[in-house]
């Protein structure tokens, strides 16, 4: 499939701040399953950014600084990515089945995988899907009960949460079970925000999984960042001078082209 993105971010701040640093994730990269045909950034700051790509992850992280004051920041980017089913790529660390401190089972999660061990198998796939399946029973979809730094544990003994809870229960789940896993950020079709699904890795492929939506996340998805979890893939970072309140704002739109 292939896709052309949109994607503006605004970083509005209550008063005037300065000394802004800051690292983005705003652009897909060249990954298995995933081939960028163009693709840009910009800023309304008067430095340029500096993209780097990961050696581990293949994906891009832009750097920059806005020292004047200012109370906002803009960032604008966009391209076209195809998209394919086949995501085989290297084999997964042995970290990806280590879990983090926003991953760690406590007595709910550990509780929840004996629920559905009896249904694993030893198939990869399967078992993945199978756990993908649970999670997403066990959820209600709540913006604003949980944040970026709410645990597996916490948001599923809150039963509530959003793309990223979902993502890190599921993470949870599937290193339990012996599966490696990564956390995955980007976008997916429509219109919309950034989103956050799973990769688990099945023995010869990377499979996408999206427990939001109980789905798999295939074609329509596009990867901006990976890693062991949201910590690891953040989208965006920064630091700033001053006391100003942050609030963001994304606006996202993922279409397809056809030919």
């Amino acid at each position: 499939m292939k896709c052309r993105f949109s994607l503006k971010t605004v970083f509005s701040f209550s008063e005037p701040v300065s000394g802004h640093v800051f690292r983005l994730r705003p652009l897909p990269a060249d990954i298995p399953g995933q081939t960028v045909l163009e693709s840009h950034v910009k800023t309304n700051s008067p430095q340029p950014l500096s993209c780097l790509k990961d050696p581990l992850t293949g994906c891009f992280a832009c750097i920059g600084r806005f020292d004047a004051p200012h109370e906002a920041l803009v960032v604008e980017a966009g391209g076209v990515v195809e998209t394919s089913p086949a995501a085989v790529g290297a084999r997964p660390a042995p970290y990806h089945l280590l879990q983090t401190p926003l991953t760690e089972p406590g007595d709910c999660i550990r509780k929840l995988f004996e629920e559905v061990r009896p249904g694993l198998h030893a198939n990869a796939r399967d078992d993945a899907l199978l756990l993908m399946h649970a999670v997403h029973g066990k959820l209600v979809y709540a913006p604003g009960q949980t944040n970026t730094r709410t645990s597996a544990e916490d948001a599923l003994l809150l039963g509530r949460g959003v793309c990223q809870d979902y993502a890190h229960v599921l993470i949870a789940l599937l290193r339990l079970a012996g599966i490696p896993a990564l956390y995955a950020a980007g976008l997916m079709q429509g219109t919309g925000v950034t989103h956050a699904w799973v990769q688990a890795w099945t023995g010869d492929a990377w499979l996408g999984l999206d427990p939001t939506h109980d789905a798999a996340a295939g074609e329509g998805y596009i990867v901006f960042a990976r890693g062991c979890d949201f910590a690891d893939a953040a989208l965006e970072r920064g630091v700033f001078l001053g006391g100003a309140r942050q609030t963001i704002q994304t606006t996202a739109v993922v279409e397809e082209l056809l030919s």
